[in-house]
């Protein structure tokens, strides 16, 4: 009887979160802000453009100022029989980011063995996350890039556990989609950055040079893209065009986005470490080593505060995550909170890093992409970084008995119900006062 209570609580819970995410669409919700500018300047010109001349368009890819690369566009203009009005391309779209959550909710069942309902509460995180529901329910380019990357997880997932069986199918499935995904939106580089690495570190060669030759293969059309582009991507045109590479995303960025990426991190890591802390599994290492370094970084981060060497984060308007916009909001210029909260952040991710050679190369390529940009967006790591937290980061809990815990799924919901809660407060209240 309890069980079966359960599940019929589970199935109203996973009924509320569908109905808000219909809802939302229906209502045009807008929490991220500059969805509907994106998509009506941006977005949108860029797929009428390639409907009606493909040549033009892709030589002149750049003057749509589109910060993606153009395969979104290429697909919808001629594949996708909705554009033949905003509304209808965007329910579209919109239909393409649920069904990413019945694809994860699919992975999931298949890598934990756990019950179909179990999973899609899990998976039902996404249609919460508002960077996700604007790009869905506004027919941006980034869910398709998702939905991309969560199949080229989920044939990963089968390469992992294939065991030479199909190896070669799996291989060109994942260069395949982590190629379209690369193709909508560069930044999900790393994931094929994180296979080569892990291929090289782990002296597995047969899979390096085949992995190495399918996106050899795969890369051609970007290699001539970049040619006919010059060299690099130009956006704009006249006195507004700039470089978008050298100008936007460059390793000099590096160093300033490293105390702003930990603090998101720790945003979504966060009811990981609560569900430790519940299940008394929390850990703190006892390394003398250790606990020397991270008195190191905490010395370091109060000398760089106490140089002002931090003071560009209360100029920072575009991008730098909810914790940072929290912190201006709340503090105003004090940046000693979200000081504290990286520091948190950068011991949360040192912690992680060691705990596995795959955690630490995974740490590695994410840092080494999307710390690039001259501006961090939040919108960058949502919904990545609950993704590789359900299908590839090692964790210190068994994440098979941790989907079975009903403790963790309440946990979960009620975080990021909080999350959408609040961000759409912050959006259709505090910032219309």
């Amino acid at each position: 009887m309890t069980f079966q209570r359960n599940n019929v609580t589970k199935y109203f819970y996973l009924l509320i979160i569908v109905l808000l995410f219909i809802i939302g669409f229906l209502i045009r919700e807008n929490i991220a802000g500059a969805a509907e500018t994106d998509f009506l300047k941006f977005t949108w010109p860029a797929v009428l453009s390639f409907k009606r001349d493909f040549a033009y368009s892709i030589i002149n890819y750049g003057k749509f100022g589109e910060g993606s690369t153009p395969l979104f566009h290429i697909l919808n203009a001629y594949l996708n029989p909705f554009t033949f009005s905003q509304i209808a391309f965007q329910a579209s779209i919109t239909l393409i980011s649920f069904i990413s959550f019945l694809v994860l909710a699919g992975i999931l069942v298949e890598k934990f063995k756990i019950k179909k309902i179990d999973a899609l509460i899990y998976s039902s995180i996404l249609l919460l996350l508002p960077f996700y529901r604007a790009s869905a329910f506004w027919g941006l380019t980034e869910n398709l890039g998702w939905l991309f990357l969560i199949l080229s997880l989920k044939f990963y997932v089968k390469f992992e556990a294939s065991k030479n069986k199909n190896e070669k199918t799996y291989i060109f499935l994942i260069c395949l989609f982590s190629s379209m995904a690369l193709y909508t939106r560069p930044y999900l580089i790393f994931f094929p950055v994180f296979l080569i690495l892990t291929f090289i570190l782990n002296k597995d060669y047969k899979s390096l040079i085949q992995f190495s030759i399918t996106y050899l293969l795969f890369s051609l059309p970007g290699l001539f893209l970049l040619n006919l582009w010059g060299g690099t991507v130009y956006l704009g045109i006249g006195d507004n065009k700039i470089d978008f590479i050298q100008d936007y995303h460059h390793p000099k960025f590096i160093l300033k986005n490293l105390i702003i990426f930990p603090t998101i991190f720790l945003f979504y890591f966060l009811p990981f470490k609560l569900i430790e802390f519940f299940n008394k599994q929390f850990y703190f290492t006892k390394n003398k080593i250790l606990l020397f370094f991270y008195f190191f970084i905490f010395l370091l981060i109060c000398l760089l505060y106490y140089l002002d060497f931090f003071e560009y984060l209360k100029l920072t308007k575009l991008g730098g995550g909810s914790v940072l916009k929290i912190s201006q909001f709340l503090f105003q210029e004090n940046l000693i909170i979200f000081l504290l909260i990286s520091f948190l952040g950068i011991v949360t991710i040192i912690e992680l890093a060691i705990l596995s050679k795959k955690n630490l190369i995974l740490l590695l390529s994410i840092v080494a992409i999307y710390c690039t940009p001259k501006f961090i967006y939040q919108e960058y790591f949502e919904p990545l970084l609950i993704l590789l937290f359900f299908l590839l980061f090692d964790l210190r809990v068994n994440l098979k008995k941790t989907f079975q815990d009903n403790k963790f799924q309440i946990l979960l919901l009620v975080y990021f119900l909080g999350y959408f809660a609040s961000s759409y407060y912050y959006r259709y209240y505090l910032e219309a006062i």
